[in-house]
């Protein structure tokens, strides 16, 4: 008798736990169906010349070139070819910053194989400059890469932004965090100019 309750008992366990397992399932199946049928996000194309709320920064990108001679304290050796691009940027936080670093990014097959790029403020050539508040400074970034792989034409560049939380999850302090595509822009690139 006793067995027959083990076996019993076991039995409703199992069915039990495949019928939650079945509904864990299904339940997991709506959600992606739910998330996969959000509709995508439209990253903006904006123009040259024209600004961009990106987070801390307005951006207004301005032109792009390559040149193989020096720019700046960057001189290109034999078979590489330095990408430039002039933007402006203007810091819109309460106080001095120098987080630009990642906000204009190349194409990945070309980011895979340029050199970590270089920060001028055009005015001065002074290299990585803090950022004072509310002021449009034109920044010149600089990227050796190889000479084959500049496109002839244009260049695509991804401009990335963070938002501004009042407060974060571990201190609870305010800051800029998550790091998304704010926008592209498509640049001529021509040769040597500066």
């Amino acid at each position: 008798m006793w067995s027959y309750v083990r076996n019993l008992r076991s039995k409703a366990f199992a069915w039990i736990s495949a019928g939650i397992g079945g509904f864990a399932a299904v339940a997991v199946a709506i959600g992606l169906g739910v998330f996969e049928g959000q509709a995508k996000v439209e990253i903006p194309a904006i123009a040259p010349g024209q600004s961009l709320d990106a987070g801390k920064w307005l951006i207004k990108p301005l032109k792009a070139w390559f040149t193989d001679q020096k720019i700046f304290m960057l001189t290109p050796k034999a078979g590489q070819k330095a990408l430039v691009l002039e933007a402006e940027l203007m810091n819109r936080t309460a106080q001095s910053d120098k987080d630009y670093y990642e906000v204009f990014q190349l194409p990945p097959d070309i980011m895979a194989k340029a050199e970590k790029p270089m920060f001028f403020l055009a005015r001065d050539e002074s290299v990585m400059p803090s950022l004072q508040p509310g002021m449009p400074e034109r920044m010149v970034y600089v990227w050796i890469v190889p000479a084959d792989i500049v496109p002839k034409d244009s260049l695509d560049f991804s401009i990335e932004a963070e938002t501004f939380k009042l407060r974060n999850n571990l201190t609870g302090e305010p800051g800029w965090w998550g790091k998304y595509t704010a926008g592209t822009v498509n640049l001529p690139l021509q040769p040597g100019q500066g």
